[in-house]
């Protein structure tokens, strides 16, 4: 029996529209799943500590037909973050139904590419975030939930970092996701060489391809950069993977988030990417 991955997309794509626009546009795109949490409008897609807020979402991602994979929520594990704002967090995503709270490391740069953060400065920041999350970890637990961090420069650059982090965290509940286009992006590293060594603690993929040099600005459909994707699923499918896809970007070489491009043509980009990797997936072995 061929495993199934919740294909997903991310309302971030549409970040300069109403989020319930891009709920809207996702479902009209052919998606069931749905993964959100970034603002919307310059503003927070919702607050998890008004009340009835969580039944509000949910009633929002009903009427759509969408159901929610993950919730990102950098900012509320930050380490400076009180554990009180954790709790209200974890607690909302269990009450919409999602399963999985998605997650940055720490920034390793001043400014990308060319001012990295020295290491002795980068050693109590990723020491202080381990037993953050070592926290975040004990009470996602006992709510049945899991907290990912994926690759984005510091203490989650690379699989092996990532790998690294998750042994100082030590906690069965957060685990990894593997976002290929933001290891080529910023590390300049192939994906399909690099993500083995974190495969088995994968829990979901964000499918971001990228094309071009390190730090080239330019994300394209899935399947149409320089992400070899059947290397990459075929790698998950080895390690026993069944976790979401997840579409987070597409904006070709327009300009961060899309700001370049219209509201049809992103339209047009997920459910151009929704069909690619519903092929490869099923090329590698998978049902969706």
């Amino acid at each position: 029996m061929k495993p199934t991955v919740k294909l997903a997309c991310m309302t971030w794509i549409y970040t300069k529209h109403p989020f319930e626009l891009a709920l809207e546009r996702i479902a009209g795109a052919g998606y069931r799943y749905v993964s959100f949490g970034l603002p919307h409008e310059g503003k927070p897609a919702f607050d998890d500590a008004g009340e009835g807020e969580a039944e509000r979402i949910a009633g929002l991602l009903d009427r759509h037909g969408l159901k929610p994979v993950s919730l990102v929520s950098t900012d509320v594990f930050h380490p400076n973050a009180p554990i009180e704002r954790v709790i209200r967090r974890l607690d909302f995503a269990k009450a919409i139904g999602a399963e999985e709270l998605l997650s940055l490391g720490t920034t390793s740069y001043r400014r990308f590419p060319s001012e990295p953060i020295p290491a002795d400065e980068m050693k109590p920041l990723n020491d202080a975030f381990a037993a953050k999350y070592r926290a975040i970890g004990e009470e996602a637990g006992k709510r049945g939930l899991v907290v990912s961090i994926k690759p984005h420069t510091g203490n989650t650059a690379t699989a092996r970092v990532i790998a690294d982090t998750l042994e100082a965290i030590g906690s069965p509940h957060v685990l990894a996701s593997y976002d290929p286009g933001n290891v080529r992006y910023y590390e300049g590293v192939d994906p399909s060489g690099d993500l083995p060594a974190i495969a088995a603690k994968t829990v979901s993929l964000v499918a971001k391809d990228h094309r071009g040099a390190r730090a080239n600005d330019d994300f394209p459909i899935p399947g149409e950069g320089d992400v070899d994707f059947a290397s990459i699923f075929a790698t998950l499918h080895a390690a026993g993977f069944a976790g979401p896809v997840i579409v987070e970007r597409l904006d070709g070489a327009h300009g961060e988030f899309g700001a370049g491009v219209a509201v049809g043509a992103l339209d047009e980009r997920i459910a151009a990417a929704r069909v690619r990797l519903e092929r490869l997936l099923a090329a590698a072995g998978y049902a969706v």
